[in-house]
């Protein structure tokens, strides 16, 4: 006979949103902030203790970089266990600044990372799979079609309280582009919620009560 008690508890696991974070890869629903929601708190603001390091600092359509995520051991941390990593124009006006570009591939034999389709573009993101203490990676970006100046930007997760947005790669130059070199440092956000997507709430809601 199955223990009542023990079906709400694990139901209340199951299905209680923030009771842990996402050992298995974050969803879906978070490539466009990059934010893990499920933790429950902020972000921390110190300098993050995580680099992204590539081969190359420009890209013609098809070329291949090699991209290296390691700890640095800045404020004593020594490993990651989760990330999402994306490749984004680097031009602070555009109308789509949270869409990643060009294609990610795994080492073979890769235990740790996965890639994520985000926005319907066919691994367009690097996630980790599982939950494990990891010190460094290596991946790749195929670069697409000339489209501007990007960056790698990363969410590198130590644990459920400890984590880093905004973590930046050295910009990429797109050899075929004439644009202003200028970098963002992503998404602005509030508690997660991209601040495009907020205005566009709040100016709705004005509308709504008109």
């Amino acid at each position: 006979v199955v223990n009542m008690q023990n079906l709400v508890l694990l139901a209340a696991l199951v299905f209680i949103p923030g009771v842990t974070p996402y050992p298995y890869g974050p969803p879906l629903g978070a490539c466009m902030s990059m934010f893990p929601k499920g933790h429950g708190v902020d972000a921390q603001k110190s300098p993050p203790p995580f680099e992204i390091l590539v081969n190359s600092t420009s890209y013609r359509e098809a070329d291949v970089i090699q991209i290296t995520i390691n700890t640095t051991g800045l404020q004593g941390v020594s490993y990651y266990e989760g990330m999402m990593i994306q490749a984004r124009r680097s031009a602070c006006d555009l109308d789509k600044p949270t869409k990643s570009h060009g294609k990610f591939s795994l080492q073979a034999n890769e235990w740790f990372l996965d890639t994520m389709d985000c926005e319907n573009n066919p691994q367009s993101a690097v996630v980790h799979k599982n939950h494990s203490h990891v010190e460094s990676n290596v991946f790749y970006w195929t670069a697409p079609a000339p489209t501007g100046h990007i960056y790698f930007i990363g969410t590198i997760v130590k644990n459920k309280t400890l984590f880093w947005t905004n973590v930046l790669s050295p910009l990429i130059k797109d050899v075929n582009s004439n644009e202003e070199v200028k970098a963002c440092s992503g998404v602005t956000s509030i508690h997660g919620c991209p601040l495009t997507s907020i205005i566009i709430l709040l100016f709705s809601a004005i509308l709504f009560l008109r």
